[in-house]
């Protein structure tokens, strides 16, 4: 379980990577979409950057994935 704000922060961004890449999207594609910048995008999915609720259930409703997705931090991301 993630200890900090940084971690949660990572895998949220990591999980919101991994959904979009299932979906075969690109960070351009769904960055159009919610109405955010591709570069702010690829900042939340390395953990750099937060993101905030109304644009993080604008990305769930886009990738068609409840938004508490994005906060099982039990997803492992090796290829498992």
């Amino acid at each position: 379980m993630p200890t900090s704000p940084d971690e949660r922060q990572i895998l949220i961004g990591l999980n919101i990577h991994y959904y979009r890449r299932a979906r075969r999207l690109t960070q351009v594609e769904l960055a159009s979409a919610v109405g955010i910048s591709s570069n702010y995008l690829s900042q939340v999915e390395r953990g750099c950057k937060s993101i905030s609720l109304d644009k993080l259930l604008r990305i769930s409703d886009e990738l068609r994935v409840d938004v508490t997705t994005f906060f099982d931090f039990g997803r492992s991301f090796d290829g498992n």
